[in-house]
């Protein structure tokens, strides 16, 4: 690849990190080199936007930069996804698909299901200890996440977010505008989780009808680009005429 594109050090600054974004939105249109599988799918823009910042994160639980989150989203995304984090008890995604699941096209039993604060099965509780996914019907096992490990994911991974819109055509994307968003309100956090503004995403099924193994592609806390803004007290834009 080439190395005027694609630096060969992450930054290791707030102002370095900003230098890179100043200057990946000043290019315009860029070709993603073809041929390298983690430019294409949905995800590809942000991988190639990694590539240009020299960042190697990944999907860890940690900011990606000097402190910063980095996330990307088109005008067609609807949701963008804060953290991924498991619901205990232990084995309860078997219990979900077994209890709640319905069977996809090829009869195995699956749970995609998204609940935004309430869904036609299930509501979100929060509590002081802990949220929880209770049916909105019966009784039974319910998945939960203890108050504390939100909070400590959430603030790992998300106390400065970098959140970058793109624009993509046949092979080429743009980066138009980054949002920086700082100061994470934990309390708004949780209480727009509750509030449905954060939705709780699973997408869990068989690995084959009736077997007991399963393809989990993890539970996400997701939110729509334009209410990232309610969990952080500072915010400010930068496009390309005024970065």
């Amino acid at each position: 690849m080439p190395t005027d594109l694609f630096p060969d050090t992450p930054p290791t600054t707030k102002k370095q990190l900003f230098d890179r974004v100043y200057d990946v939105i000043q290019r315009g249109w860029m070709t993603m080199p073809p041929g390298v599988a983690r430019y294409n799918g949905t995800g590809g823009p942000g991988n190639f936007l990694e590539d240009l910042f020299g960042l190697t994160a990944g999907n860890l639980d940690a900011a990606d930069s000097v402190g910063w989150e980095l996330k990307t989203y088109s005008p067609q995304t609807n949701l963008i996804t804060l953290f991924h984090k498991e619901a205990s008890p232990r084995r309860i995604m078997r219990y979900m698909v077994s209890q709640h699941g319905w069977k996809d096209s090829q009869g195995r039993l699956s749970f995609r299901h998204t609940i935004r604060g309430k869904s036609d099965r299930f509501r979100v509780e929060v509590s002081e200890g802990a949220v929880t996914v209770r049916p909105t019907q019966g009784n039974g096992s319910v998945p939960y996440w203890s108050t504390e490990e939100l909070l400590n994911i959430a603030a790992s991974k998300l106390r400065r977010l970098l959140l970058v819109r793109y624009e993509k055509q046949a092979g080429k994307v743009r980066f138009v505008r980054a949002d920086c968003f700082e100061d994470l309100q934990i309390t708004e956090l949780m209480y727009e989780i509750g509030r449905g503004t954060i939705c709780i995403d699973f997408d869990c099924r068989e690995q084959t009808p009736g077997s007991a193994g399963l393809r989990n592609h993890g539970t996400k806390f997701r939110i729509a680009p334009e209410d990232v803004c309610r969990v952080y007290l500072k915010k400010s834009r930068f496009v390309a005429s005024s970065i």
